[in-house]
């Protein structure tokens, strides 16, 4: 029986050896699906911003040119590519270290996709105000983005598009305000020359003064 004693350590060696080897591969199984997610998400990630980057560069060049058909077109891309991406967004299952990433993403599409409504409504009734939240809107998700590029974890967002478009909107804003307030001058009436009924009406009572005069 003394001599199974050091067969028995070495079963024991080997059971918890087992055991770590297999709780590693379990942690690498784990962290290797994470990195295969979070490569997928990136690649989604950077379709997604160039669609958004589209968008949002038609639209504040449409608006820069006065071309409100074009505006409302993209505004509806834009609500439209947005809309999509909250719904992909969500099936990703993500590292703990790029989950911020997702959190900003998804409030600044949030606010891009409110953004558009407002912009499609204010270029089809050239409304200043609904222009003025839809620049509200573009700020917000802006901020964002600012602060998913501050986190260096994916490649840069489109940052200087929505700028442009902020500012886009925001210079319309004020033309449509300017352009209420102008004064309108009434036209001044043209004097109505004498029709010729009247005409021969005077010539007529002058007719009269001059027959009545010569019999007097």
């Amino acid at each position: 029986m003394k001599n199974l004693k050091p067969f028995g350590y070495l079963a024991a060696v080997l059971l918890v050896s087992s055991l770590v080897v297999l709780s590693l591969a379990s942690v690498s199984g784990v962290g290797s699906a994470q990195a295969s997610e979070d490569f997928e998400f990136m690649g989604w990630y950077n379709n997604t911003m160039h669609k958004i980057e589209t968008d949002t560069t038609n639209m504040a060049v449409a608006i820069e040119n006065y071309d409100c058909t074009t505006c409302e077109a993209w505004a509806v891309s834009g609500n439209e590519d947005a809309t999509t991406a909250l719904n992909e967004m969500e099936g990703y299952e993500i590292s703990a270290e790029m989950q911020p990433v997702k959190d900003h993403l998804t409030l600044a599409l949030g606010d891009f996709k409110v953004a558009c409504e407002h912009t499609e409504l204010g270029a089809m009734m050239y409304d200043a105000d609904e222009l003025e939240t839809a620049a509200r809107y573009v700020e917000s998700s802006l901020g964002h983005l600012e602060d998913i590029d501050e986190l260096e974890l994916v490649p840069p967002t489109p940052v200087a598009a929505l700028s442009r478009l902020q500012g886009a909107l925001e210079q319309a804003v004020q033309t449509l305000r300017n352009s209420s307030k102008a004064p309108t001058t009434s036209p001044t009436p043209t004097p109505k020359s004498p029709s010729y009924e009247a005409l021969l009406a005077v010539g007529g009572l002058l007719a009269v003064a001059y027959l009545v005069r010569r019999r007097r």
